[in-house]
């Protein structure tokens, strides 16, 4: 009697400890889901968009995908989760980010996915900046984060990109190069932009040079490498083809990704700018 008293004892034991598992299973997933949660289109908001970065943390994240041999834009996504979409500091090492960016893809496959694309397309591309500084010029530029401020050309609209001014105020004089490899999508004149051209990245990300005083020998669906010279600084635009000096001298510099609701939309390349400065080309002017 006691043997079987004690059989069903164990099994009812075992029972329990299987549905406690369960349960425990159960609360561990839904808090996983909720603790990493992505929003949906997560890159077309505006904390994306205009994102808590600094130099000194692109800095870092690139020397731990250099080190660790790991995708650049995959370090930045993981980090940039993990920190409540802040890129001001960087704390996950090379040993947590595989196991937290497993979290995170399990928890939100398409989403972490999306994301990841959108920080490729801006990041992973990235080689020079865009302007070429004179060995023997005592002249070089300026600029400021002027990202989402209101203009008024052709109606009232939030400035997209960062424009850099030129210390000396003369067009044609600064030589301007792509930042990236990639196939020239766009070349012409825009009654914004002026003479601008878009080049294509390799990883989707669309980078915009505008106010140009000319091009060079480019053309629409060439492919170029990051440091070919695409033209020259200078004032055109707000106006019919031809238009100049209607603002100082400078290159205005956008960069733009395609998501699901948009086909262009604009990212703020101030501290990318920042960062491409430790690439900078010299030339013989």
């Amino acid at each position: 009697m006691n043997i079987y008293v004690d059989f069903f004892m164990k099994k009812y034991y075992l029972i329990e400890i299987l549905i406690l598992a369960v349960i425990l299973n159960f609360l561990t997933q839904n808090l996983i889901n909720k603790t990493y949660i992505i929003p949906d289109n997560f890159e077309e908001k505006i904390q994306f968009r205009n994102p808590k970065v600094t130099l000194k943390t692109l800095k870092k994240t690139k020397k731990i995908a250099v080190d660790n041999q790991y995708d650049f834009a995959r370090v930045l996504t993981i980090n940039f989760l993990h920190n409540k979409n802040s890129l001001k500091k960087i704390t996950l090492n090379n040993k947590r980010i595989k196991t937290v960016e497993n979290i995170y893809k399990n928890a939100n496959p398409e989403n972490y996915n999306n994301l990841l694309k959108a920080f490729s397309a801006i990041y992973n591309d990235l080689e020079y900046f865009p302007i070429v500084r004179g060995k023997n010029s005592k002249y070089w530029i300026v600029y400021e984060d002027g990202f989402y401020e209101n203009r008024n050309f052709l109606g009232s609209y939030k400035h997209e990109g960062c424009d850099i001014m030129a210390e000396y105020n003369v067009s044609g004089y600064y030589p301007i190069v792509s930042v990236t490899d990639g196939i020239v999508e766009n070349i012409g004149w825009l009654p914004k932009g002026g003479y601008r051209v878009g080049v294509r990245g390799n990883h989707g990300g669309y980078f915009y040079y505008a106010h140009l005083s000319k091009y060079t020998n480019i053309k629409k669906g060439d492919k170029i490498k990051a440091g070919t010279l695409i033209g020259y600084m200078g004032d055109t635009g707000y106006g019919k083809e031809g238009t100049t000096g209607k603002f100082p001298v400078h290159l205005h510099f956008g960069i733009y990704i395609e998501t699901k609701n948009y086909e262009e939309l604009s990212i703020n390349p101030y501290v990318i700018l920042k960062y491409l400065e430790e690439n900078i080309l010299y030339g013989d002017y």
